[in-house]
């Protein structure tokens, strides 16, 4: 009877614990892929207008992606370089964060594309999926920006920062001829992030065994493959140029993770900057934006000299 009573205990102890661990997972997943994004306005509020970085009032476009419509800009350069460049926001960003990397690419005289991701800003809702089902719609609109813009692929550059940069990466191996990818502060994989979040957050002990069950519930959810979602996997399949950029003291993604795609690269076409700017999580461009400029022209100079107009020195 004793020992009935014992098994009866073990097993209530037990489901509790379950119970908790599905409750805590649910929840931690529900922040990684429905967090929520601010409003145009509030980044409006908090970045400028484009006026503000020297760029002209923007056509407002849509692009359809399977049953997701992305909401975003397009910049009709007036001074025909023949080039374009397609940014992409980080996590609860928007198009509006391409501003601070736009006048590298408006002095090439290049036409640039910024949008929404799905989930955020005035794109459809959805899901995060770190890259799963985003690389799709980057390709969508990739595709919409070289009929619109009447440029081939090798005339149109990739760039993104944080999620955005590990979309871009991922994109990578779907776009051969594009001339270059600047991706800024990338994760490695969607384990990666959720794990370096998760022991920012509770703990090295904790996140260890959260992380499995985020994952799965992350999954269930939103119908992506974690284990397909790996910015430094997609990097070995790249066939263009690629610049890497962390800093050092990102307290958000661990620039380790930009070291890890750097090392599963093609290192002769694949440059990586880990700054010492005392810069945060994807700040660098604000911190120095001179120094990240003389960054950006070295590395075209090197890898895409023909790229658009000669930039202003």
């Amino acid at each position: 009877m004793k020992r009935r009573s014992l098994w009866i205990v073990f097993g209530s102890i037990l489901l509790a614990l379950l119970l908790v661990y599905a409750v805590v997972s649910w929840l931690f997943a529900g922040l990684m892929i429905a967090a929520p994004a601010p409003s145009l306005a509030e980044e409006r509020a908090a970045t400028g207008d484009p006026a503000d970085f020297g760029l002209p009032p923007p056509e407002n476009i849509t692009i359809q992606s399977g049953d997701v419509t992305l909401s975003g800009w397009y910049f009709d350069n007036p001074a025909e370089g023949q080039c374009g460049v397609m940014f992409m926001h980080g996590f609860v960003g928007s198009r509006y964060q391409a501003l601070y990397w736009a006048p590298l690419f408006w002095e090439r005289g290049c036409d640039i594309l910024a949008y929404d991701h799905r989930g955020h800003g005035d794109s459809s809702p959805g899901f995060f999926t770190y890259g799963y089902f985003e690389k799709e719609d980057a390709l969508a609109a990739f595709r919409w920006f070289q009929e619109r813009a009447g440029l081939a692929e090798g005339q149109i550059g990739v760039g993104g920062v944080s999620y955005g940069a590990a979309i871009a990466l991922q994109l990578a191996p779907k776009i051969p001829d594009a001339p270059f990818i600047l991706a800024d502060s990338s994760y490695r994989s969607v384990a990666g992030i959720v794990g370096a979040r998760g022991q920012a957050q509770v703990g090295r002990f904790l996140a260890r065994l959260l992380v499995p069950g985020v994952l799965a519930i992350a999954q269930m959810r939103t119908g992506m493959d974690a284990a397909a979602v790996s910015p430094e996997t997609a990097i070995a399949d790249a066939q263009m140029p690629v610049l890497l950029i962390h800093s050092r003291t990102d307290d958000f993604t661990p620039y380790t993770h930009s070291e890890a795609i750097f090392a599963n690269s093609d290192q002769r076409r694949t440059v990586l900057h880990v700054n010492e700017w005392g810069s945060s999580h994807a700040a660098d461009i604000g911190t120095d934006f001179a120094a990240y400029k003389q960054l950006f022209d070295t590395f075209m100079a090197e890898f895409a000299p023909a790229f658009g107009l000669p930039p202003v020195q």
